[in-house]
């Protein structure tokens, strides 16, 4: 146990580390009910870690003997035969009486590798052992496990999704004592967000603790939830350009292995990117790109949103609450980047800076700044509620679900927006502006919000 935590590589590069993470999937996972599991995320996101750590805490707590623990990454096998014997090979060690814990990473590298696990599923393994699969085209995985019903185990919850960290993470790594003073109020937010409607005060914070907050938003908007890039800024104070060179590369690298253009896909991204903020069409689209086909275009945006590299919101149908049916299929979509670091690393190769860091910095301070600032809650509060944006006369940001209610929330990257940029959120009786005012209190019927707290309670 001493020397897998001090010999392997993800975790002991993890140790040297100023900012140092766990996720609470770790905890989360049952791994003692035997079945299969699958743990989605995008690439670089720090999934492997993730294994290596649930595997550090078997061996802490004796779920298994180290003779029965397999973890065998898919980036090196080459056949679905390779893949096959390997497993097989495994199985032939076990007494088929007692658990076992195996670990199968980035599985969707293997062509045919759902045939693969269904047939050692069939022979009844995984009734007495634990399987983990994890992959970064969530869909080919979930769609491969509705293939597998009756095999995967009895377990309340079987499918994980690893996101970057979220900006209340970030701030965890920084200042633990400002999560520890708004876990209450956070709490209380997310079992109920209109009850913050009628607080006076949102979070208890002092001026220092809001304006550390204000200070460590404007980092997260540089750095994004990976963190690669948190420690990196950290150590340098800038994020050097090795780090955007690996996350391009995985995306690159991900769309190339399943057959696609890499001129298409700049071309598509330069155009994402340029109209951050901006209602879509695919055939909107097809004016600004060398694709020559809505629907090529459609594959590439799907396979992204697939990747956790856009996050796309549909408008909200406000007459359907009491349906399944919320978003507006045939209106236009509203394409936001899954975290800010994927946006400047997409933005700096589509425009082809020489210095990412550099570019990033530059375009924090123009006013599409405030379009990433929303892009950035949007897929905050996705993690935990269905999000929507209403398009009506004018647009409101966020409609965010709850029950058969929504929320409204314009979100303002200013100190003190106009009426008239309010005009819309102010037809409804109830809802959330949210500014870059450090003031808590209303602007008419509005409850304000600042930027970072409303980030922190997401």
């Amino acid at each position: 146990m001493d020397r897998f935590e001090q010999l392997d590589p993800q975790l002991s590069q993890l140790k040297v580390q100023t900012y140092q993470y766990q996720s609470d999937l770790v905890d989360a996972m049952p791994l003692q009910t035997p079945g299969v599991y699958i743990l989605t995320g995008g690439r670089q996101v720090g999934k492997t870690t993730l294994l290596k750590q649930v595997i550090l805490k078997s061996l802490k707590k004796k779920f298994w003997p180290q003779n029965r623990i397999l973890y065998l990454p898919c980036d090196t096998i080459q056949t679905c035969q390779q893949f096959t014997a390997t497993l097989e090979e495994f199985f032939k060690t076990l007494d088929p009486q007692k658990p076992f814990g195996l670990f199968i990473d980035e599985v969707t590298y293997v062509e045919g590798w759902d045939r693969a696990i269904k047939f050692f599923a069939d022979q009844g393994f995984f009734r007495r052992g634990t399987l983990v699969l994890t992959g970064s085209d969530s869909m080919i995985l979930k769609e491969a496990m509705m293939r597998f019903p009756g095999r995967r185990g009895i377990a309340p919850q079987t499918d994980f999704h690893l996101y970057p960290l979220s900006f209340c993470e970030f701030v965890s790594l920084k200042s633990p004592k400002i999560v520890q003073k708004v876990q209450s109020g956070r709490a209380g937010f997310q079992k109920d967000i209109f009850s913050i409607l009628e607080n006076e005060e949102v979070l208890n914070m002092t001026p220092k603790s809001l304006d550390d907050l204000f200070s460590f938003w404007e980092t997260y908007l540089l750095t994004g939830g990976f963190i690669t890039a948190i420690n990196a800024h950290e150590r340098h104070q800038v994020i050097p350009p090795f780090v955007y060179q690996t996350y391009f590369q995985w995306i690159l690298g991900d769309f190339l292995k399943r057959g696609k253009r890499e001129d298409y896909l700049k071309s598509i991204v330069g155009a994402l990117v340029d109209k951050i903020g901006s209602q879509l069409t695919l055939h909107s689209l097809l004016n600004d790109v060398v694709v020559d086909h809505h629907q090529t275009i459609q594959d590439y945006i799907y396979l992204m949103e697939r990747m956790d590299i856009v996050k796309i919101l549909q408008a909200l149908q406000e007459n359907k609450l009491h349906t399944s049916t919320l978003g507006a299929p045939k209106k236009a979509r509203k394409m936001h980047p899954a975290d800010p670091l994927i946006f400047h690393t997409l933005r700096g190769w589509a425009h082809q800076e020489s210095d990412f860091y550099l570019a990033s910095q530059n375009f924090l301070k123009t006013p599409k700044a405030g379009f990433l600032v929303e892009a950035t809650l949007a897929n905050l509060a996705s993690r935990r509620w269905p999000v929507y944006y209403i398009k009506a006369e004018g647009e409101i940001d966020l409609a965010v679900i709850q029950g058969e209610r929504f929320l409204p929330i314009e979100i303002k990257n200013s100190l003190s927006p106009s009426r008239s940029d309010l005009k819309q959120i102010l037809k409804y009786k109830k809802g959330i502006l949210s500014t870059l005012s450090r003031e808590h209190g209303h602007y008419e019927h509005l409850k304000m919000i600042p930027i970072p707290v409303l980030a922190i309670l997401f």
